[in-house]
């Protein structure tokens, strides 16, 4: 999240900008699973990797504006007790969806190392069928891809943020119940699901 960004949302308050910030998160990490499965098919290409980086970078950056505003927000008392239980609701559907995130990144680092890129396209996987050997490398052992490189380190980049956000807030995730609300039916089930960023809309937390 940009710094103008970060301090709008500040500005006016955490429950009434950070659901769109996390739209926002839940859109970048959805194009960036989208792109993660299509890592090793025939779609695959330099290009499609470097998207995916892109996109990546973009969460990673939404996510960190987002985990500040959120945690700031908790720390400081509360408008309302309304007010702690939608930050604390909030905050348990960023954790949710950053660990989903993460999972779609260890995603990413198996198929690349499955498929690696060799003379600007895709390597094919062998199948064994007709015996697999490992290539040589000449001058010692083996090297780490630039892709694999940025790989671990968007891992790991995630990692410290989930743990920077685990011991930053007392909010136990088993404290917040899933409840679902009935939308109607035409245009505005249309704009709440728009604004929740698409297939969550209609599903929120109350806090138990």
């Amino acid at each position: 999240m940009a710094p103008g960004r970060r301090d709008a949302c500040r500005g006016r308050g955490a429950v009434g900008t950070c659901p769109t910030a996390q739209a926002a998160f839940c859109k970048a990490t959805a194009g960036h699973r989208q792109l993660v499965l299509q890592l090793g098919g025939s779609s695959d290409s330099p290009r499609l990797r470097e998207e995916r980086r892109r996109r990546s970078a973009e969460a990673c950056e939404l996510s960190t504006g987002l985990r500040q505003v959120l945690l700031a927000g908790l720390r400081r008392a509360p408008a309302s007790p309304l007010e702690r239980q939608e930050l604390e609701r909030l905050w348990v559907l960023f954790l949710s969806a950053l660990e989903l995130f993460l999972q779609d990144l260890y995603r990413a680092q198996h198929l690349c190392q499955l498929f690696s890129t060799q003379g600007g396209g895709v390597a094919p996987l062998r199948t064994g069928l007709g015996g697999w050997v490992l290539p040589s490398r000449r001058g010692g052992g083996p090297t780490q891809s630039p892709t694999a490189q940025c790989l671990e380190e968007e891992i790991e980049q995630v990692r410290t943020t989930l743990a920077e956000m685990e011991s930053g807030a007392n909010v136990p995730p088993w404290t917040v119940e899933a409840t679902e609300t009935t939308q109607p039916a035409g245009t505005d089930g249309t704009i709440a699901r728009a604004a929740w960023g698409g297939r969550c809309a209609g599903h929120c937390c109350g806090v138990l």
